[in-house]
């Protein structure tokens, strides 16, 4: 009898231990669905931040950068004024050209208009000019706005691919050297 209980003792310790060595010990990810802002009404307001440029090598610039968003004027464009330091000011005006479709236009009120794009809380525009492609990527969230400012040529350094292989056809890829990049957490201050 004693032998049986050790028995059954050492089999029931076994099995516990083999189903808790079996679970996984990995920490399980929860996603928090990320507040969606209204554009460009919940983006309206005064942003400021330092903005980083990293340029070729370990070259790196800070400058202080502001963003206002201000409401619509009169013919309907939300003025969007960046400043760099204290000097360097722009003025654009935003466009509403299709809010369902998240498409908007950035007008430089000097011919240069430049069609830019809302992807959940993500505003985005790419555009060429003097060889140069550039990407402005905008973040709203729950801290300000990110910035992000990718800046390469516009002819290619490297295009690859473009073979059969066996019987799969690899397409061609265009690779384009990177001249630098920024970046800036502007955050909301009240005036």
């Amino acid at each position: 009898m004693m032998k049986s209980r050790a028995l059954l003792t050492t089999t029931v310790f076994c099995i516990l231990f083999m189903c808790y060595a079996c679970k996984s010990t990995k920490a399980t990810l929860v996603t928090v669905p990320e507040k969606n802002y209204l554009f460009p009404l919940e983006w309206i307001g005064h942003y400021e931040g330092e903005l980083t440029i990293f340029g070729i090598g370990s070259d790196t610039t800070k400058v202080d950068m502001q963003l206002n968003i201000g409401s619509p004027d009169a013919t309907g464009l939300y003025p969007w004024v960046l400043q760099y330091g204290e000097k360097d000011k722009r003025y654009y005006g935003l466009e509403v050209i299709n809010a369902a479709k998240g498409h908007y236009l950035i007008d430089e009120y000097n011919s240069i208009k430049l069609d830019a794009y809302l992807r959940g809380n993500h505003f985005i525009s790419r555009f060429e000019v003097s060889n140069n492609d550039l990407i402005f990527h905008y973040e709203k969230n729950a801290s300000g706005i990110n910035i992000s400012v990718y800046a390469s040529s516009a002819t290619p350094i490297s295009e690859t691919g473009g073979e059969i292989i066996a019987s799969d056809t690899i397409p061609s890829v265009s690779a384009f050297p990177m001249y630098g990049y920024q970046k800036a957490l502007l955050k909301k201050v009240e005036r």
